[in-house]
């Protein structure tokens, strides 16, 4: 596999150009230069510290939840997700998101994967999927703006909704992060 075009040298950023669109949501333009001439401007949505995704597994059940996206404006299969908090690393804001989103602590939190990205061509966005095992009744409150409950499902069935065409489970990032907890709990 060549992958040498990774080490191709950056373009120049020439400008940039900040625009507060809403109370989350920051627009960068940025002039770019090309190393072979060709000019062009892109804009990136920016901000944030990261983000976690937690897998929690029990030795039989993976919980996932149901909570309200207002991308799709829907409710949606997913699993334990959110922001990290200033000052806080990737596995404490795992722990905490998943005691506030479905009541659940980790005795053993391992990562899966740092640093994936979603949509790179237009978010500064950076999530860290974590495997939660050893699991046991841990509810804080968090800023959910109702419960979110989970949803217990098996290997085969954490399976089959990774790999049935008509899923529930529609989120990517979900996606992924079920696939390689599966991997790494030999079941994939």
């Amino acid at each position: 596999m060549d992958l040498s075009a990774l080490s191709h040298p950056l373009p120049e950023v020439t400008r940039r150009n900040r625009f507060r669109a809403s109370r989350i949501f920051t627009v960068e333009e940025m002039d770019l230069t090309f190393s072979n001439g060709a000019q062009m401007t892109y804009e990136k949505i920016v901000g944030g510290r990261g983000a976690v995704m937690a897998v929690p597994f029990d030795g039989t059940y993976f919980y996932l939840s149901i909570e309200y996206a207002g991308g799709s404006e829907s409710y949606e299969l997913g699993l334990v997700k959110g922001k990290l908090d200033p000052g806080e690393s990737p596995a404490v804001a795992v722990s905490r998101e998943l005691s506030e989103e479905i009541g659940l602590g980790a005795r053993k939190v391992t990562p899966l994967r740092s640093n994936v990205t979603v949509a790179p061509g237009m978010l500064e966005l950076t999530m860290h999927y974590f495997l939660c095992e050893d699991l046991y009744a841990n509810r804080q409150v968090g800023d959910e703006p109702e419960p979110i409950e989970p949803v217990k499902v098996t290997v085969e069935e954490a399976r089959d909704l990774i790999f049935n065409e008509h899923s529930p489970l529609r989120e990517a990032r979900c996606i992924a992060a079920l696939t390689l907890a599966l991997h790494k709990i030999g079941a994939l």
